[in-house]
């Protein structure tokens, strides 16, 4: 009897291991090109066994210098909570999922944007798999709306800090649009993504990246051995933590979203893949002015796309919005639906001021039930 119950208790413990290991739930590559107009929308499906206190984290390479990352609500495209609208990236990035955040995840998913990176690959660590430990308490500081308050942490908190590891500020007394600068000790940026990021909820992460990190934090101090300085405004700090990821890596990719496929663009090509606009119209693609330049009233967009076959009988439709405020591209009070039937859509260019918008602002092609094929600038007469 003692044997089967050691042998129980085995096998649990063996499921609870095997639960606790980063998964990948998204295979790229996708391009996340420059102006904001390109994104990746994760399933629900991919979050149902994610929870309170888990981590997203992003994979991504060829960042430039002035990418920056984000985790939206394909609701309304905000940020999905007030700290991922946008921010600034060097190396992985990652979100804590939150009381506010799961529901959102586990309804309606999540999409992945910002400009200048490529996303290589996207996973879901437990909290289980992720340990504190406690490097600075205190006493709390009061974060000002000058920036003048500073939060001093000696280089001896960092002993043990590693490449991979978070550092976690905990703050309470968040109020509308605070945020965080995380300084060396002579009052310089760490680096561009913590030059004034936004906080929210009951913690601000950053991820060390790069054993020059690690040597600044750990090395670099002042004759009082200060490596770090903590400032911003509209919160108060309480204390700070060192998160890093213990156990394994689940291998089984089987059970990932796949991104689509990416091509190499053809001449006159502004998009070409396989990108799906489900029912809940939370589908765009969005282009930039700068293909537009030289179009004139005799140009036109083709749009190709084949439906969805789970529309529950609705149509599937497509507008044109500005980029600026999403408007009817053609200035009209309320957007012009088309009716789409798996054909090629031949849109032509011949309304004045939706020729100056596109010009001006670039497009949105926003809509449901299809996806999205090609998208090709037609310069008629050439």
């Amino acid at each position: 009897m003692k044997q089967l119950t050691y042998i129980a208790l085995l096998m649990l413990w063996a499921g609870l291991t095997a639960t606790a290991a980063e998964r990948t739930i998204l295979l790229g590559p996708k391009t996340i090109g420059a102006g904001w107009k390109d994104n990746v929308v994760i399933m629900p499906e991919q979050f149902q066994s994610v929870a309170v206190g888990d981590i997203i984290t992003v994979y991504n390479d060829r960042a430039k210098g002035n990418a920056q990352g984000a985790f939206q609500d394909p609701k309304d495209w905000s940020g999905i909570a007030e700290e991922y609208g946008y921010f600034g990236i060097a190396g992985p990035f990652r979100m804590t999922v939150t009381e506010e955040i799961l529901p959102k995840l586990k309804a309606r998913g999540v999409a992945i944007a910002g400009h200048d990176y490529r996303i290589v690959k996207v996973t879901h660590t437990p909290a289980a798999d992720i340990v504190e430990r406690i490097v600075w308490r205190g006493p709390s500081r009061q974060m000002k709306d000058d920036w003048s308050v500073y939060a001093d942490v000696p280089a001896a908190a960092f002993r043990e800090l590693r490449v991979g590891d978070g550092l976690r500020f905990h703050v309470s007394r968040v109020q509308q649009g605070a945020a965080l600068k995380l300084c060396d000790f002579t009052y310089n940026a760490l680096d561009a993504s913590v030059g004034g990021a936004p906080v929210g909820g009951d913690a601000f992460t950053y991820y060390v990246t790069t054993p020059a990190t690690v040597a600044q934090l750990t090395q670099l101090k002042n004759a009082e051995g200060i490596s770090m300085r903590v400032s911003g405004k509209g919160y108060r700090l309480d204390k700070i933590g060192i998160v890093s990821q213990v156990g394994g890596v689940d291998e089984d990719e089987s059970g990932a979203q796949r991104c689509p496929p990416e091509y190499v663009l053809a001449p006159g090509e502004l998009f070409r893949g396989e990108k799906a606009f489900p029912m809940d119209w939370s589908g765009n693609q969005r282009f930039t002015a700068e293909p537009f330049q030289e179009c004139t009233a005799a140009d036109c967009l083709v749009i190709g796309n084949t439906l969805l076959p789970d529309r529950g009988g609705d149509k599937a439709q497509l507008s044109m919005r500005e980029q600026r405020h999403w408007q009817e591209i053609t200035g009209a009070e309320e957007p012009l639906w088309m009716d789409l039937d798996g054909t090629d859509l031949v849109y032509p260019l011949d309304n004045a001021v939706a020729l100056d918008n596109i010009k001006t602002r670039g497009v949105v092609i926003t809509g449901r039930g299809f996806v999205l094929n090609k998208v090709e600038l037609i310069h008629v007469g050439e």
